[in-house]
């Protein structure tokens, strides 16, 4: 059945000027970004095929060419679907303000988990604080899909040339395990040992995945 076909209350476009855009369904919104279908799908249920193929979250490391290998999403359409994840990125990445505050693991983990959360290779990053204002962040680091190197060197470096008095870092496991390993632990204790030194509060490593988090703070591991 085509989406002309469909009563005007349930086609995706009408339900979301009628019943707002926090009604739809993933693959109604993302009916609406690709706007047609095929003979053989409508735009429904190539969307909903795609998310059967792609979840949302793997979309930020699919290639175009990857997207356009479904019948039915060209280069315009596969454009269109990583333009659109590309703006929620953008949009997660300016909620951090200069005079965001924060005071608990949970709100590390909201603002990190659209960053790197979902990365298939392991990204270490600083966070660095003036009281309970993030001032600063960025990736230090880049690994594999297991591994990433934390350096103590670059990290207090960093913190450093930034004045500032509190440092939290954080990276990812896209194994989808929040758990530290053995290295991990021991990488942490020496980094909180150089911080102590410098004058510099380390106040918490955090494990991400797109599911959940670890803090060596909460489990009372720093």
């Amino acid at each position: 059945m085509k989406i002309k076909d469909f009563t005007p209350e349930n086609r995706p476009m009408e339900r979301m000027i009628e019943k707002g855009a926090d009604n739809l369904s993933d693959a109604e919104l993302l009916a609406i970004v690709l706007k047609t279908g095929t003979k053989e799908r409508n735009v429904l249920e190539l969307s909903n095929f795609v998310l059967s193929k792609f979840p949302l979250k793997s979309i930020d490391n699919l290639e175009i060419s990857e997207l356009t290998e479904i019948n039915g999403i060209g280069k315009v359409k596969a454009a269109q679907i990583k333009a659109i994840y590309e703006l929620h990125k953008r949009f997660t990445k300016n909620i951090l303000k200069e005079d965001l505050k924060v005071y608990n693991p949970a709100q590390i983990y909201s603002i990190l988990r659209e960053e790197i959360g979902n990365k298939t290779q392991e990204n270490l990053m600083a966070i660095l604080f003036r009281g309970n204002n993030i001032i600063s962040k960025k990736v230090i680091t880049i690994g594999t899909d297991n591994q990433t190197l934390i350096s103590h060197k670059n990290i207090i470096s960093y913190a450093i040339r930034e004045n500032a008095q509190g440092l939290i870092i954080a990276h990812n496991h896209p194994s989808g395990e929040a758990y530290p390993s053995r290295e991990d632990i021991s990488e942490t204790q020496k980094l909180a040992k150089i911080a102590k030194e410098l004058d510099i509060c380390f106040l918490d490593h955090l494990i991400v995945t797109s599911e959940g988090y670890f803090s060596f703070k909460e489990k009372e591991m720093m």
